[in-house]
């Protein structure tokens, strides 16, 4: 009987000093972001406390690298605590980086507490995602101007630059009734997966109105995706089409039968669109050279010529005495799909000499000596018709 009082005051003993003993604990308080981005950098702010019945001295906490996780050389990854009493509490930071390899999903921190040369593993769980964003529309590839009445082809190259998994993926083209472009087909193109990394080719035959204006046309894109957690995503994008050909302005002059040397005349400028495109504020400036000077106003306002399209303009000149011939250098500007064009091209009008005058009023050039001669003849007709009868 006395035997078993002392052990059982022996272990009441012992079990008081195994009671008062440190007990350190490293907790997760909070991450930002929250959760942790794939490919990113995270705060971690994690807290040290001693849930023990002894105060802790010379305790240690090191963050031990496991992936996906990775600390900078720069950074802290251990800390230190001289004395941690009872029930006290401090509060650290960790800069971590998550691989951008890494999956979405949940994946632990790890940290060793050492007290004493007794150490301890702690385990904290955080939530991984992967970036959203990281469906996108790569590249488009489309000709740069498109004419009216064609069709053409756009090819567009889809990638997945996110570290996770998209389904129930469409790619759709949505002109509105406004737009002269309309797409061959169905207008949505699916795709059941895209892993990481991966790229796609979509293609989309467009006609374009034969009725189309020239201008900039804006087509509405959307993409719609879900990620590995099945939800819903989409985003909206548009490209620009470019629709009009080049126009191609020609200068002509209308007056064949020139004018007289050393008098004043009327030059009549033609104007020719034989391009496939729009010229917009169509102006021309008329340039004084040799062999005549400008008498009226040298700039013209013309407007817009579409392809085909034909304006005059009509410039009044008096033609030196010596000269033959002249070049009238005319400056054309104009506007293409909001860009301003500026060209020079030169138009020849005949100067008549004094004997070319002769010959021309000989050879029916004056359209009224004939009709007076006639008129004459046929008076004289009359009266010698009367005197006979």
């Amino acid at each position: 009987m006395k035997r078993l009082a002392t052990i059982t005051a022996f272990l009441i003993i012992f079990s008081g000093f195994a009671a008062a003993s440190p007990n350190v604990e490293v907790q997760k308080m909070s991450t930002e972001p929250d959760p942790l981005k794939v490919g990113q950098y995270a705060d971690v702010r994690f807290k040290v406390t001693n849930t023990g019945t002894e105060e802790a001295e010379n305790v240690s906490i090191r963050f031990a690298e496991n992936y996906p996780f990775s600390v900078d050389p720069d950074n802290t990854r251990s800390w230190r605590i001289a004395s941690l009493e009872e029930g006290d509490t401090y509060q650290f930071r960790l800069q971590t980086r998550v691989d951008p390899n890494a999956l979405q999903g949940q994946e632990e921190l790890k940290f060793i507490s050492r007290i004493d040369g007794n150490s301890r593993t702690h385990l904290m769980n955080v939530d991984l995602k992967a970036d959203d964003d990281g469906l996108t529309i790569k590249d488009v590839e489309f000709p740069d101007k498109v004419v009216s009445g064609t069709t053409k082809t756009m090819n567009m190259t889809l990638e997945n630059t996110a570290n996770a998994y998209f389904r129930n993926i469409e790619l759709s083209l949505n002109p509105g009734e406004q737009t002269p472009i309309v797409t061959s087909g169905t207008s949505g193109k699916r795709i059941g997966e895209m892993a990481p990394d991966q790229t796609r080719e979509i293609s989309f035959d467009l006609n374009i109105g034969r009725s189309a204006e020239n201008g900039v046309y804006s087509v509405p894109i959307s993409l719609n995706y879900e990620n590995e957690a099945g939800a819903s995503l989409q985003k909206q994008d548009s490209t620009g089409i470019v629709v009009g050909g080049e126009p191609n302005i020609e200068l002509g002059v209308n007056n064949e039968e020139g004018i007289p040397a050393g008098a004043k005349g009327t030059v009549t400028l033609r104007l020719v669109n034989r391009g496939e495109g729009t010229a917009n504020f169509v102006k021309i400036n008329a340039q004084e050279a040799d062999g005549y000077r400008i008498l009226s106003g040298n700039s013209v306002y013309l407007g817009d010529m579409n392809p085909d399209d034909y304006q005059t303009a009509e410039v009044e000149v008096y033609a030196n005495e010596t000269a033959d011939s002249a070049q009238i250098p005319v400056e054309i500007t104009y506007q293409e799909n909001g860009n301003e064009k500026t060209e020079t091209q030169e138009a020849q009008f005949n100067v008549l000499t004094s004997e070319e005058q002769s010959l021309y009023t000989q050879s029916g050039g004056n359209p009224i000596l004939p009709a007076i001669i006639a008129l004459i003849i046929f008076i004289a007709g009359i009266v010698y018709w009367r005197r006979r009868k």
